[in-house]
């Protein structure tokens, strides 16, 4: 089954991605390309927990990419220090 979330936050100068997942924490990717995302975007992706090259798809808008994934499972309190915001 695929995990999914949607994107909460970006930090376009750093190519930085929340992802809102289903349980209540968020993702970080890196983007690895020009690949546009939206905050709403609905993100999808196979290995719930896999750690570094990775392809995500965001089904809103039917592309798909591969993205280097930071971290799973990050609390609010500390959103903003893992988007290096």
């Amino acid at each position: 089954m695929r995990s999914r979330g949607k994107v909460a936050a970006i930090n376009p100068r750093r190519g930085m991605v929340a992802i809102a997942t289903e349980d209540g924490g968020f993702t970080i990717i890196e983007l690895l390309s020009d690949w546009s995302l939206e905050v709403g975007d609905e993100i999808t992706w196979t290995d719930r927990y896999g750690l570094g090259h990775e392809v995500y798809r965001n089904v809103t808008q039917q592309t798909e990419e591969e993205v280097f994934v930071q971290n799973h499972d990050v609390s609010r309190s500390n959103l903003q220090a893992q988007l290096l915001l």
